[in-house]
C-alpha cells in the first residue's frame, strides 16, 4: 500500500510539474524603446516659439513648448507597429521683435530606437533647418517654409526600423 501511495504521489507531482511548464506561459511582451534628441541654434530661439509635437507612448500624439537650445524625450511603445517621430512647428514673430539684422536659423534632430529583443537603430543629425546670414526681413518666411516638417520611424514587432516621414500628428 506504502508503495502504491508513493507511486500516486510521484506521478501527480511529475503531472503538475509538466503542466507548469511548456507553452501556456506568457511570453515576455515586446517593448520598443526611442529617444529623441534635438538641438537649436539661440537665433533660432530668438526668431520662432517652437513647439514640438511627438509621437508618445503608444502612438499618442503630445506636444513640448522649447525654449532651450536642447530637447530630449524617450518613448516606450508597446503597440506595433510601433510609431515614433517629430513634427516642427515654428510660430515666427513679427519682424518688429527681431532685434537683430541676421540670423543663424538650426535645427537638427538625432533618433534611436531599440527593443527588449535585442534590435537597435540609430540615425544621427538629421537636419531640419540649416539656414545662415538670414536677413530680418527674410526670417519670417524662412521659418514658414520649415514649419511642420516631420521625421519618424515605424518599428516592427520583430526589430526592423524603417523610415516614416508620413506620421500624423493628431
Amino acid at each position: 500500500m506504502k508503495k502504491y501511495l508513493l507511486m500516486v504521489a510521484l506521478i501527480a507531482t511529475a503531472t503538475l510539474l509538466f503542466a507548469s511548464c511548456g507553452k501556456d506561459e506568457p511570453k515576455d511582451k515586446t517593448k520598443a524603446t526611442a529617444t529623441y534628441t534635438m538641438s537649436f541654434s539661440q537665433d533660432l530661439l530668438d526668431a520662432a516659439s517652437i513647439i514640438i509635437y511627438y509621437k508618445a507612448e503608444n502612438g499618442r500624439t503630445s506636444f513640448d513648448a522649447v525654449n532651450s537650445t536642447w530637447w530630449t524625450k524617450t518613448i516606450t511603445s508597446d503597440k506595433f507597429p510601433a510609431e515614433f517621430g517629430v513634427m516642427c512647428n515654428f510660430g515666427t514673430k513679427s519682424e518688429t521683435e527681431l532685434n537683430k539684422d541676421k540670423y543663424n536659423l538650426y535645427c537638427d534632430f538625432s533618433f534611436s530606437g531599440s527593443t527588449n529583443r535585442g534590435a537597435n537603430y540609430s540615425n544621427n543629425k538629421i537636419i531640419i533647418i540649416d539656414e545662415k546670414d538670414v536677413a530680418k526681413k527674410r526670417v519670417v518666411g524662412t521659418l514658414d517654409k520649415y514649419n511642420g516638417k516631420k521625421k519618424g520611424f515605424k518599428v516592427s514587432e520583430n526589430g526592423i526600423f524603417t523610415e516614416a516621414d508620413n506620421l500624423k500628428f493628431e
